[in-house]
């Protein structure tokens, strides 16, 4: 997505952000940023993360400005840059591109997919290797209802009943029926695997190089922890789990009515991002 257009910083936000939707164009890939860090033309590449996630780890080369701070932030004149978010729904890279396209001489591009794009395609990080804690990506029903993104698949892990199909699913417990994820978030694309995506998000694959934000839902009984603890041994890191699964999806995400289940309690073991070093 380039954002070069003609807009000030003395415009108000809201129209900035209409305008962002208007002239946005495809974003940038993985490979296509690469390209540009190594060619001859200089190109400043811009974390909109948390600072706890920059200091985590981040692109080579790249400086921290979080996108709530984007507005008011007195930068020079750095020409092109290159921004991006964790890709995981959690920050709105796009708005934040637009705000940053409005300052004088900046022209702005969107890294599509965000670091969970770029750590699935195994680039240079400046995260360090060896043994680490485990960090599994969660979203809240709010923020799921609220993502825009267009390459989102919901990937049920519901537990599936053993009735035939025309009889409504029902949870292991018998004592209502599952959501219906399609009703519930119209238009997103829905699987039963994230190694089986539809056929859309996989054509949008390949034309992109970029994965799909994988949204991995469970019935709160730890299926949906082991499942990304799968792809991330595959080194797919652009998924999230949705906080509470069925339960909070029953009642629409309500306050105060989330349970912590078992399995959400024991995403702080320590797993290996890399070789560990023997004694």
């Amino acid at each position: 997505m380039r954002l070069s257009n003609p807009l000030r910083s003395n415009l108000p936000l809201g129209l900035l952000l209409w305008a962002g939707t208007v002239f946005s164009l495809p974003a940038l890939t993985v490979t296509d940023l690469q390209q540009q860090m190594t060619g001859p033309h200089p190109v400043t590449v811009i974390d909109l993360r948390a600072p706890f996630l920059f200091a985590r780890g981040h692109i080579v080369g790249a400086i921290n400005v979080p996108a709530s701070v984007c507005p008011h932030k007195n930068l020079p004149p750095l020409g092109k840059v290159v921004v991006y978010d964790g890709g995981l729904g959690k920050e709105d890279s796009e708005a934040a591109a637009v705000v940053l396209s409005a300052k004088p001489g900046i022209s702005v591009e969107v890294l599509e997919g965000g670091f969970a794009a770029w750590e699935t395609a195994r680039a240079q990080t400046t995260q360090a290797k060896g043994i680490r804690r485990e960090t599994q990506n969660q979203i809240s029903y709010a923020e799921l209802k609220a993502l825009k993104a267009s390459d989102v698949v919901l990937v049920d892990l519901r537990s599936e009943p053993s009735a035939p199909k025309a009889v409504a699913k029902t949870t292991p417990s018998g004592s209502q029926p599952l959501t219906d994820l399609a009703v519930e978030f119209p238009g997103k694309s829905i699987s039963h695997s994230p190694f089986d995506l539809p056929a859309a998000q996989m054509k949008t694959k390949a034309a992109t190089s970029t994965p799909p934000l994988l949204v991995l839902i469970d019935n709160g009984d730890g299926v949906a922890q082991t499942m990304a603890r799968t792809l991330e041994a595959n080194g797919l890191k652009r998924y999230v789990i949705l906080t509470g699964g069925e339960l909070i999806l029953s009642r629409q995400g309500q306050a105060g009515l989330q349970r912590s289940s078992p399995a959400s309690q024991a995403a702080n073991r320590t797993v290996s991002s890399g070789p560990a070093t023997q004694k």
